[in-house]
């Protein structure tokens, strides 16, 4: 059973900046680095930038539209894409950046098949972007999942 997901959309470049990605998306990132920000407090800086946005930071916005769908959490992060998604994707890929939608699931440590609903991987491929599928076991985990899905 799939006790919570953990959605990432990261989109990082060598090349590029952090600005240019929000601007071309219209939407803001949870984090975002430019190359030669600092990293930290030490002296080292970011050789490439960042743009991020985590689903773990917007759990009541998500829950107020999908309810307890674990899988809302993916439909969430596609509904902020504008409609033109997939040619921008291209267009940064061709750029040099890195894109990745990433879903972290945290599973009851017996399960090992997963069904992503037809909906979800139709606004994928209607995004161009592929689904990194990370399973994670419960099973050595303390996790209560009172307070989430």
């Amino acid at each position: 059973m799939i006790k919570s997901i953990q959605v990432e959309l990261s989109i990082h470049g060598q090349r590029g900046s952090s600005a240019h990605v929000t601007q071309l998306m219209g939407v803001t990132p949870d984090e975002l680095y430019e190359i030669g920000d600092l990293q930290g407090d030490g002296p080292r800086v970011f050789d490439v930038s960042i743009w991020n946005l985590f689903s773990v930071l917007h759990v009541d916005e998500i829950r107020a539209e999908y309810g307890q769908d674990p899988w809302g959490r993916v439909q969430w992060v596609l509904q902020l894409l504008p409609h033109n998604a997939a040619d921008l994707f291209a267009g940064l890929r061709d750029e040099g950046y890195e894109i990745t939608l990433s879903a972290f699931l945290i599973t009851d440590h017996k399960e090992n098949t997963f069904t992503v609903p037809a909906e979800v991987l139709r606004r994928l491929g209607a995004a161009g972007l592929d689904l990194e599928l990370t399973p994670v076991s419960t099973e050595h985990m303390e996790i209560s999942y009172r307070d989430s899905w």
